[in-house]
């Protein structure tokens, strides 16, 4: 049995091993708030472009129609950056790894998901998340800039963005289509004549680029919170476990104390009896 001494100095380790689990338990939790916040924002942009494309498509003659199937072209994954979330990060490159096998060229957001899904097939782009949430529009424009040059590249190209839904504790993924732009979820506005300084067909197509910016921001900014909410929940495994060891070293301790104590009794009491007899 170990010494009370090294029981105690495990308990020590311990102790600060619960200490870190905390410290990034409480991290992740803040950036989830801070998450949420910017969430707020992007989603009334959103609503606002989204009313504006109303307006104009009313102007267009020819609305465009949707469609159903666009084949696999190039699949944005918004995967994991950092560790200790679990297997956040493998999930991602599973569904990545799902739509290579579609046929679907890759984008890979995270160091983790790309460093798990390997180089077969080698996404062509891949970018770590950044570590604040107010980072994300900034990092969305870097996002566009290597979408829009594989758009040019591939003309027509079906893009689709993918990425866990933090609302729920099971994170569920989302796979939300970005081209073909999808016209139908705008009901062309009836509130009578509109007028413009510009081409409908040149509104239109300004109000749908922003749009799709600020889907991506928005898919960003959630598995940003998502990333985060998996490590919450992985550290609050972490400090449980964490705890039950302390118990258990802290139960150790008090019996190989008590053990320690008993031997010091019995050699104390076996020293006084010899001390006895050789009088």
């Amino acid at each position: 049995m170990s010494r009370p001494e090294e029981i105690q100095e495990r308990i020590g380790n311990i102790r600060q091993i619960d200490s870190i689990v905390s410290t990034l338990r409480a991290i992740a939790a803040a950036h989830q708030i801070e998450a949420r916040a910017h969430l707020d924002a992007i989603r009334a942009h959103e609503a606002a472009v989204a009313e504006a494309l109303s307006v104009a498509l009313a102007a267009l003659s020819d609305v465009p129609q949707d469609i159903a199937d666009p084949g696999p072209g190039l699949a944005i994954v918004v995967g994991g950056t950092q560790g200790f979330c679990g297997a956040y990060a493998d999930r991602l490159a599973e569904a990545a790894r799902a739509e290579a096998d579609r046929g679907a060229r890759l984008m890979v957001v995270g160091a983790r998901t790309a460093g798990a899904l390997g180089s077969d097939p080698p996404p062509v782009w891949t970018g770590d998340m950044v570590a604040h949430a107010r980072e994300i529009p900034a990092f969305a424009g870097r996002l566009a800039d290597a979408l829009l040059a594989e758009v040019l590249r591939s003309p027509g190209l079906a893009v689709r963005i993918v990425f866990a839904d933090p609302a729920e504790r099971t994170l569920p993924l989302v796979h939300r289509r970005l081209f073909p732009f999808d016209f139908t979820r705008f009901a062309p506005w009836r509130g009578g004549g509109v007028r413009t300084t510009l081409a409908p067909e040149t509104l239109v197509a300004a109000l749908v680029e922003e749009y799709v910016f600020t889907e991506i921001c928005e898919a960003l900014m959630l598995g940003f919170a998502a990333e985060n909410a998996a490590r919450v929940a992985a550290m609050a495994r972490a400090r449980s476990n964490v705890r039950d060891r302390q118990a258990e070293l802290e139960s150790a301790f008090r019996r190989a104390r008590q053990d320690q104590m008993t031997t010091e009794i019995i050699e104390v009491t076996s020293a006084d009896t010899d001390i006895g007899h050789h009088g």
